[in-house]
């Protein structure tokens, strides 16, 4: 007999979205993700983790189809151990990096590539990410980059990010782009990859097809994955213009975005409620 929920995929970013403000997952979305997937359902994230810091919540959580990871540069088959598709920041990226260091001493750097992240300029707000992530990183300087890098990550003040910002613009991003994942981090990305063409990728991946692709973000790097959907759903704790894209608010993280996403996924697929966003409550 066929489950009521095995055409369907639901893609969640991870900070702000699954993982509450203390960055712990609630039970109560663990549980959720577990009765969803006994109905049939596909459940991932979609993040700017690097992949091994990726794997370590997807193992709490479990997850049944590959990562989107770096922020949609690296998607990862946990199941395989394998990288199913990868995309580098032009060769430039090294002089990007030497010229924001000399113009901005005081923003920290990292460099993404494969599964490591690479320190390139120490803060306190670097330190504390990698600190999150609790991955290792390599220690890397503006002498010793890696070779190549899927993504570049500045940290700082917001204020000191906006300046940083309307610099790069200026050393010309030809090839990649920038934006805001967080108020304290900027990221370098390769043009064209984001959350949201990780997703596209990632749902014919998983033989997932039509209307029943979901996605829950909660900030702006999580954008093009919401417009990438037929299902978004943001938590409540999103800026007002990011919940703009969303079909659906949930609750905030700390209560649990990600299960009332499911809850109200479920009742949509069986016919218990006649739209998936907000529009018509129970």
């Amino acid at each position: 007999m066929l489950k009521p929920l095995t055409d369907y995929l639901l893609i969640s970013d991870i900070d702000g979205t699954l993982v509450n403000t203390n960055k712990e997952v609630p039970q109560r979305n663990i549980d959720a993700i577990r009765r969803y997937q006994e109905l049939g359902g596909r459940f991932t994230i979609a993040t700017g983790r690097s992949p091994l810091s990726a794997v370590r919540i997807a193992r709490k959580v479990g997850v049944n189809c590959p990562l989107v990871t770096n922020n949609g540069s690296i998607l990862y088959d946990m199941e395989k151990g394998e990288v199913v598709r990868q995309r580098y920041l032009p060769d430039r990226f090294a002089e990007i990096v030497r010229r924001a260091a000399a113009d901005f001493p005081h923003i920290g750097i990292q460099a993404y590539l494969d599964a490591d992240i690479h320190m390139v300029v120490h803060n306190p707000v670097v330190e504390y990410q990698v600190a999150v992530e609790k991955v290792p990183f390599i220690e890397s300087s503006l002498q010793r980059l890696p070779p190549r890098a899927n993504k570049l990550l500045f940290g700082g003040s917001h204020e000191e990010l906006t300046e940083l910002m309307a610099a790069l613009e200026g050393y010309g991003l030809q090839g990649m782009y920038g934006l805001f994942t967080e108020d304290c981090y900027y990221e370098l990305l390769p043009q064209g990859v984001n959350k949201g063409s990780g997703a596209q990728v990632l749902a014919g991946y998983c033989g997932v097809t039509g209307g029943h692709v979901a996605a829950v973000g909660d900030y702006y790097n999580d954008v093009e994955m919401l417009k990438s959907v037929p299902l978004p759903a943001v938590a409540a704790n999103a800026p007002d213009d990011v919940k703009q894209y969303a079909a659906y608010v949930a609750c905030h993280c700390d209560e649990g975005a990600v299960a009332d996403v499911l809850e109200r996924l479920e009742k949509w697929a069986v016919g218990k409620i006649p739209v998936f966003g907000n529009v018509n409550k129970e």
